[in-house]
């Protein structure tokens, strides 16, 4: 009877020394400093911040006060703010936002934002050189087609037979996505982007990818270019 009585409470204490052994294991497999880099990741890629970082829009070793606009399969969209900390490098470090947890559930849970109505290329004779289709002087001088210049990166042109004006209209009316940002100084400019079917840009720069950028404090500040990273 004894020697039952120790079998059993050796069994026991077996059983509680594995469950502390598995409650320890499992408090070691996740930290919470993995866990806030899994967290910023997911807002990166939600919010499309990896898009501006590389399009130069976010400043370096700065808060950067950005506005995006959400989208959603029912029509509904609104305005998020966010707060986005780069270091000198230029790497995101940290992403605050005003949307609500259920809120960021759904945008993760939607995915992409969905294609404007009308992707395809519009088609102007000559229109890459076309000055007056062309939301300025200053986007005209950089982005339009020179054949005797080399489309690049950093001075993208644009083809020499697309419709620059009905680019810049289907971009801002139809845009796959929108976003403003304020500067520390409170000039806000609002970004338009939109993916075409086809290249709108030179086979030197070939993309699909169009920008328009309104500066509402100075509109010789505005500007519209094909994207190419």
């Amino acid at each position: 009877m004894v020697k039952n009585r120790i079998l059993v409470k050796a069994f026991l204490l077996m059983i509680l020394g594995l469950f502390s052994f598995s409650s320890i294991s499992y408090a070691d497999e996740w930290n919470d400093d993995e866990f806030q880099k899994l967290v910023l990741e997911e807002k990166i890629e939600v919010y499309g911040l990896d898009e501006l970082k590389n399009a130069g829009i976010l400043e370096n070793d700065a808060i950067n006060k950005v506005t995006y606009t959400a989208f959603f399969e029912d029509g509904v969209s609104y305005d998020i703010n966010l707060q986005v900390t780069t270091n000198t490098s230029g790497a995101i470090t940290a992403v605050v936002s005003d949307a609500s947890t259920s809120t960021f559930e759904a945008l993760k849970r939607r995915g992409k934002p969905k294609k404007g109505k009308n992707n395809t290329v519009p088609y102007k004779l000559n229109g890459g050189m076309n000055k007056s289709s062309f939301i300025n002087e200053h986007a005209y001088d950089r982005h339009k087609y020179n054949p005797k210049k080399k489309s690049t990166p950093n001075d993208t042109q644009y083809g020499r037979n697309v419709d620059v004006k009905k680019l810049r209209e289907e971009t801002m009316n139809n845009y796959d996505n929108k976003w403003s940002q304020t500067d520390k100084k409170g000039n806000t400019q609002v970004f338009y982007a939109k993916r075409f079917d086809s290249n709108i840009s030179t086979s030197d720069t070939s993309t699909r990818n169009h920008r328009v950028i309104i500066n509402k404090s100075n509109s010789a500040k505005s500007t519209q270019f094909p994207l190419a990273f």
